[in-house]
């Protein structure tokens, strides 16, 4: 049984994320300490428990250790594949960051399918991927990959009290494939997806939202296509994303919405996070790369792509990586960019 330290790196859940659905690739048994230790509210919190219960559902593994502020488990994987869960969040936690960890653990089977349904917690939260960057950057990512993934968001959830309602279906590939993306194109045409609940329909935050995006896109000269949606949801919220297409790679920057940040100081911290790729003349954005490198390092051949920089999360999977798949992945600085190889 390999031991992982939880407060290695960035400290946070990632670490937690990654160890335990590698632990169902490769089949083995996974022990983590100091889980979250860095964090002023260390240990397991209530999505990090649905996600580690989601994963053991999934394979039929045994977990222990599972409880609220816990800072160790031992996570034991099985091969006792189910095909449907169900999942409750009681609170607004990301349902982003649990598919981190689903998405990986599915590739652990050969042609299977699965369908989540998750009842509770955010599709837009601060510090992680929102559901619509999910389906539209990071998913159509693996679709070229030869991953099979769909999203139907049936109500959206924001902070604090959650209640999104979303149904998830993957299915893993015989052959993943890897990719080549080392040429950057520069994006024509942006899709502009902006979310607000009918809280703040009055105050017109959807509409502010993507006005500001599309301000900075036209002084681009980047065309864009808008789509303003009012939403169900518990309590008030918005967010927004907008990403593009070039001919094999996907371009994105989302932010959600707080109550100290004006619509268009939250359409404006989007658009900025999208050109700081783009500027840079990368093909992966700096939070889409430490989601990929996992999805690549399993792949049946090798993949290169180009981000703005390494985060700690990207620092921190490409040593887990390494370190429980065997996989060599080598990073080069090349005129302000990051180039990122990973030899499977």
């Amino acid at each position: 049984m390999q031991i992982f330290d939880g407060s290695l790196g960035e400290g946070g859940g990632a670490i937690l994320r990654l160890v335990t659905s590698l632990a169902i690739v490769i089949q083995e048994p996974v022990k983590i300490v100091n889980i979250r230790k860095n964090r002023s509210n260390p240990g397991l919190q209530t999505q990090h428990l649905m996600g580690l219960r989601a994963l053991a559902k999934f394979c039929g593994g045994e977990l222990e250790g599972d409880y609220l502020g816990s800072e160790t488990i031992i996570f034991t994987p099985a091969n006792n594949w189910k095909s449907h869960l169900e999942t409750h969040v009681s609170t607004a936690g990301s349902l982003g960051l649990i598919l981190q960890s689903l998405q990986v653990a599915v590739l652990g089977t050969k042609n299977h399918a699965l369908t989540v349904e998750f009842q509770g917690g955010a599709t837009f939260g601060k510090w992680a991927p929102s559901i619509p960057y999910v389906d539209h950057v990071t998913w159509e990512v693996f679709r070229l990959m030869n991953f099979e993934l769909g999203i139907t968001i049936k109500r959206h959830g924001f902070f604090p009290k959650g209640g999104a309602r979303v149904s998830v279906k993957m299915h893993s590939p015989s052959d993943l494939r890897g990719l080549n993306l080392e040429e950057f194109r520069e994006p024509k045409f942006a899709t502009v997806l902006s979310f607000a609940s009918k809280h703040l329909q009055k105050a017109r935050v959807a509409e502010r939202q993507s006005s500001a995006i599309v301000t900075v896109l036209q002084k681009k000269g980047i065309d864009s296509r808008i789509i303003n949606e009012s939403v169900n949801a518990d309590n008030p919220g918005s967010g927004v994303l907008l990403y593009s297409k070039t001919q094999n790679n996907i371009i994105g920057g989302d932010f959600v919405g707080e109550r100290k940040l004006s619509a268009e100081r939250v359409g404006r911290n989007a658009v900025e996070r999208y050109l700081t790729t783009i500027n840079g003349r990368c093909t992966v954005d700096p939070f889409l790369a430490d989601q990929i490198l996992p999805i690549m390092a399993i792949a049946s051949n090798s993949s290169v792509f180009f981000t703005p920089y390494l985060s700690n999360h990207t620092k921190t999977n490409i040593k887990l990586v390494q370190n429980l798949l065997g996989v060599a992945i080598h990073t080069e600085k090349i005129d302000n960019r990051i180039k990122v190889l990973i030899n499977v």
